[in-house]
């Protein structure tokens, strides 16, 4: 009888040990398969999703963010500085460019392309009178500048951006309608934008200010298309640029090129 007795405060012993390190377990292990227990004073910190992913809000997958930046009117003697910020972040960014005809323009052309930007066409002069005046002149003129970023860079972008938007005030209605319609039919995409640094004035805008119009212009949106410009004026591009990229990431936003595929953001 003594025996079994022992016996039985010895089983009874062995389950409250069992019960008392299953409880142990439940509250220093995190859940989940392969999960490590934690240190002593630590708490468990929800994991981050990496950048461009669709991650959980509420128990349902969130469309990924992303955001493109584009840079209008170069190159420039700035966009070196700017191609060094885009490499140094490791983004990728789309230029619509205008024709360049000296040697340094030229080797600007084949640097974007060499690191793995896109580009798109942005007139060869830039000129709002004369490229406006009719849809022959615009495609004319981009037709222009087609031919010359081939011969000179190996490229005949098909995607573009009109000078000063898709629903400027310098061209006239049947003109801008015209020029879609044909561009349509050539196979060219156009871009506007949804988010812009205005940075086109006549003097030179502080970095800051460029990044928080992106900022304020951009909103929540899940896909956001940047415009910021790229002549000889915009010497604080490169900075507003590390800025803009800084923000973003911290948001969980990826960075990505425009191309045929991508879908478009239109003015009406």
């Amino acid at each position: 009888m003594e025996m079994y007795r022992t016996f039985k405060l010895r089983v009874r012993a062995i389950l409250w040990i069992m019960m008392i390190v299953l409880v142990i377990l439940a509250v220093t292990v995190l859940p989940g398969t392969g999960a490590k227990p934690l240190l002593p004073g630590t708490e468990a910190k929800p994991l981050l999703p990496r950048a461009g992913a669709a991650f959980p809000v509420g128990g349902e997958v969130q469309e990924e963010r992303v955001v493109y930046l584009t840079f209008d009117d170069g190159p420039s003697k700035n966009t070196a500085d700017i191609l060094d910020v885009l490499k140094e972040e490791g983004v990728k960014a789309t230029f619509f460019v205008i024709g360049a005809e000296t040697e340094r323009g030229i080797s600007l052309y084949r640097r974007i392309l060499d690191e793995g930007h896109a580009m798109g066409l942005h007139t060869y002069t830039h000129r709002y009178g004369e490229i406006y005046e009719s849809a022959d002149s615009y495609l004319k003129d981009i037709g222009k500048l087609s031919d010359h970023l081939e011969k000179t860079a190996g490229i005949r972008p098909k995607i573009f951006r009109f000078p000063g938007g898709s629903n400027n005030s310098t061209a006239d209605r049947e003109v801008l309608a015209e020029i879609k319609k044909r561009a349509e039919r050539e196979g060219l995409c156009w871009f506007d934008w949804n988010a812009l640094g205005k940075d086109d004035r006549s003097w030179v805008s502080d970095p800051w200010d460029i990044c928080q119009s992106v900022i304020e212009t951009g909103g929540d949106r899940k896909r956001i298309i940047v415009l910021m410009h790229d002549d000889g004026m915009r010497t604080t591009a490169a900075e507003a640029v590390s800025m803009i990229i800084d923000h973003y990431r911290e948001l969980g936003y990826r960075f990505d090129v425009l191309t045929t595929e991508t879908e478009p953001v239109r003015f009406p």
